[in-house]
């Protein structure tokens, strides 16, 4: 049962870390076949974790903005990291998987983060560009 849990959780990480993933990397990455795969989306879904399958070959995401909490990084911070994925791919026979997981925490966190500062920009503009439209009301 508590592999399950771990692997149901990380489930949630990848998705969220990269949306789209298809059950073949999910179970690759998870260390499982491909219909477990889909039994545990299927548990996500009983657990109402809104997650969907997007069609054949374009893989699983979350529907509306559920999503792990998110770290708080920097702009400097979350470069950073993703500079280092390049370094972790000439490196990463010699790491420990652990390090993956949590570097994939992270990635999922700082995804999640990047995804509403872009949403809250995005709202932001249209805010100010609301302002110069006259209301036809306003006669």
């Amino acid at each position: 049962m508590t592999d399950r849990l771990i692997r149901l959780m990380r489930i949630i990480t990848l998705v969220q870390a990269r949306p789209g993933i298809l059950a073949r990397e999910l179970a690759d990455r998870c260390g499982t076949s491909e219909r477990t795969i889909y039994r545990d989306m299927d548990a996500l879904s009983a657990m109402h974790i809104p997650i969907t399958h997007q069609g054949r070959g374009r893989g699983y995401t979350f529907i509306g903005h559920f999503a792990m909490y998110p770290l708080g990084l920097s702009e400097e911070e979350v470069q950073a990291l993703y500079k280092l994925l390049t370094i972790m791919e000439k490196i990463k026979p010699m790491l420990p998987d652990e390090f993956e997981t949590a570097y994939e925490k992270v990635l999922a966190a700082v995804y999640k983060q990047s995804t509403e500062k872009a949403e809250i920009q995005a709202g932001d503009r249209e805010g100010t560009f609301t302002n110069f439209i006259p209301n036809p009301n306003d006669s």
